[in-house]
């Protein structure tokens, strides 16, 4: 039996430094039981990123929704405008309309609501996308720590085979070992190949991972960067939206002034108050009045109301306006008055929107009661507010002016003693309802029935907190005007 050459370590040593080198290996092996744990990772990153994209989709498809229903709003609003300017006469038509503005309104409400909802959604989306990102990251450095790990496992597997066939034995026991000792070592090297295979595709699926996450980031800032340029333009939008309404009641305003007296002469023997509400400040209504002094102790005073709003309104209020005030400086009687106003209204134009209804009204003071001649075209008959608070109602009618040639007006005559009153209205109150009920001429005589004397400013006080309950929005101007008789004594106090 041959023995080993002197100076060699013996075989047993020799294999156990071998086995001493397999305990190095343990390391490389926990490497490839965490590679199941890694793809289960990478599998819960996939689904996150599918998730969110499918949320993404979904906020996109919200925002189009919302878009679609703002134009859909905005055409509704156009059909509402062109229908209120084509049929500025039927109120069923104005009725329409306005129901139409106010369901426009609310729809671009909730369209601007669901806009907001759908950037905040696109935001968190971002958020989500740049965690996933984080965390494709976070898994691309691990795969690079484990490839380093298999490639220090391998060169430690390689050094030691390289010693086992340094120190291999000569002898025949020797050469069987050593072959042995070949083959394991031929199997760690392949087993280190494929190690160093699993290595590079764990760089090279890192690698991916990396290009994915600047992917997602790139997606990240640009749904940033369309959130952000979405917002500044609804907010010019905004901005515009406001600086169109204000020019639109600053115009209302302008043109309502012209149309209205800044303020009632004081006249000696009356209390007068007026109250003139439009019903949207960005539309110039229809509603108008006046009262003037005429030769000796007589005075005039009208409230009328004009089919329609805006220019086109405005354009016939003050035809009538001016119109009255020039007829009333002729001495004419009341009901010649509105013939004048008629006529005039038949020649401007002969479209069937050119009418109105008002009240007019001639005031004799040279007695100690006080009479007034009234004619009415069409507009709601005035109201009688004794000075025991007790309200009567006046017989004066007539036909709507502008509507025929020929109109009939039955005038009246009464007589207000000191601390009686005259109100006149417009028919803007009547298209309201309070608690349900709608408004009418009882409503209006149980609101004025009150405490003895009021003054002019009482009564009409009363008309205007009863406006304050009603159910919607005005629909109409409303014009309240109160004419009192006092003793020349106090209206001088």
């Amino acid at each position: 039996m041959a023995h080993p050459p002197p100076g060699d370590p013996p075989v047993s040593i020799h294999n156990g430094r071998v086995e001493g080198q397999n305990d190095r290996i343990d390391p490389a092996a926990g490497a490839i039981a965490d590679e199941q744990t890694r793809a289960d990772l990478e599998q819960t990153l996939a689904d996150t990123d599918q998730t969110l994209s499918d949320a993404d989709q979904t906020s996109a498809d919200a925002d189009q929704s919302s878009a679609d229903r703002d134009q859909l709003a905005a055409d509704r609003d156009q059909a509402a405008s062109d229908r209120d300017r084509a049929r500025g006469a039927d109120r069923r038509a104005h009725e329409l309309s306005h129901d139409m503005r106010e369901r426009t309104t609310r729809e671009r409400k909730q369209t601007a609501r669901e806009r907001d909802d759908a950037a905040a959604a696109r935001l968190s989306v971002a958020d989500e996308r740049d965690a996933v990102a984080d965390g494709r990251d976070l898994a691309a450095q691990r795969r690079d720590e484990a490839a380093v790990a298999r490639t220090v496992a391998m060169a430690e597997l390689d050094a030691a085979v390289e010693q086992d066939d340094a120190r291999e034995h000569r002898g025949a026991d020797a050469i069987v070992k050593a072959a042995g000792q070949r083959r394991r070592a031929a199997e760690r090297r392949s087993q280190a190949a494929a190690y160093r295979e699993l290595a590079a595709e764990d760089r090279r699926a890192a690698a991916r991972d990396r290009e994915q996450a600047a992917r997602e980031r790139l997606n990240a800032l640009g749904d940033r960067e369309a959130l952000a340029a979405e917002v500044q333009h609804e907010r010019a939008r905004r901005r515009q939206a406001v600086r169109h309404q204000h020019r639109a009641e600053d115009l209302a305003g302008t043109l309502q002034r012209g149309l209205t007296p800044p303020e009632l002469p004081c006249i000696p023997g009356l209390d007068v108050a007026v109250h003139h509400e439009p019903f949207a400040l960005a539309e110039v209504g229809g509603d108008f009045y006046d009262l003037f002094a005429l030769a000796g102790d007589r005075a005039g005073f009208f409230l009328g109301d004009v089919c329609g709003k805006g220019a086109g309104a405005a354009a016939v209020t003050s035809l009538a306006r001016y119109t009255m005030r020039t007829a009333a400086m002729l001495h004419h009687t009341p009901a010649a008055i509105l013939g004048h106003l008629n006529v005039a209204l038949q020649t401007e134009t002969a479209q069937a929107t050119n009418t109105c209804s008002a009240v007019y009204g001639q005031i004799d003071m040279s007695a100690a009661t006080v009479c007034i001649t009234l004619a009415v075209g069409g507009h709601p008959a005035p109201l009688v507010v004794r000075a025991g608070g007790d309200v009567e109602t006046t017989p004066a009618h007539g036909t709507i002016l502008g509507a025929v040639e020929h109109p009939v007006f039955d005038t009246c005559e009464l007589r207000l003693d000191p601390g009686d009153a005259l109100v006149v209205y417009s028919d803007g109150i009547l298209d309201t309802r309070i608690d349900g009920a709608p408004v009418d001429e009882r409503h209006l005589i149980e609101v004025l029935t009150g405490p003895p004397q009021a003054t002019a400013t009482d009564l009409v006080g009363r008309l205007v907190g009863s406006m304050r309950r009603i159910d919607r929005a005005l629909r109409d101007d409303v014009a309240f005007m109160a004419l009192r008789h006092v003793a020349h004594r106090a209206a001088s106090a």
